[in-house]
């Protein structure tokens, strides 16, 4: 009587082809989950971001604003700040001086942009006023991940936010 005290060359090559064919099956699964992972991270923190900064302006009774464009020069590079507008100087109301108080920086990560940007006048800055109000009346931030990953924030009249999505980033798409 013999005895098996192993596995057979052909078993075991067998089970490496089958492994092989699995990861290779799931590769892109892990990939797409991580491009939405990271959608869906940033538009929670943009979230947190415009809600922290309403609350701190109702709180101090101060004016916060929370700039997607920091440079100031009409592109979106994926960063943004929440500021104190002490309103010292009015000429430079959208940017922060270096006596206002930082609230909050973040930049974009991964694969994720800003697909569309705007505010009151089409700007993609927002002020909260003492009330907790926008300047305008509201506006949205849209995220875009990888091909058909949407995500977005609309601010309504009364400063309110909350999260949308879409499935094709168009306008007149996103519940």
């Amino acid at each position: 009587m013999r005895r098996n005290l192993g596995f057979t060359i052909l078993e075991l090559i067998t089970v490496m082809a089958i492994l092989s064919i699995l990861t290779a099956l799931s590769i892109p699964n892990i990939y797409a989950w991580k491009t939405g992972y990271q959608l869906r991270a940033a538009t929670m923190q943009i979230h947190q971001v415009l809600q922290r900064a309403r609350l701190y302006a109702v709180r101090q009774h101060s004016k916060v604003i929370v700039n997607f464009d920091p440079e100031n020069n009409g592109k979106l590079p994926g960063k943004y700040i929440a500021f104190v507008d002490n309103g010292l100087n009015d000429q430079t109301i959208w940017t922060r001086e270096p006596d206002e108080k930082l609230l909050y920086r973040g930049q974009l990560k991964g694969n994720v942009r800003f697909l569309k940007v705007s505010f009151a006048g089409g700007i993609p800055r927002l002020r909260f006023n003492r009330l907790g109000l926008p300047n305008g009346f509201g506006g949205h931030v849209y995220l875009s991940g990888a091909p058909g990953h949407f995500r977005g924030i609309h601010v309504n009249i009364n400063g309110r936010s909350r999260i949308v999505k879409s499935r094709t980033g168009a306008m007149g798409t996103w519940d």
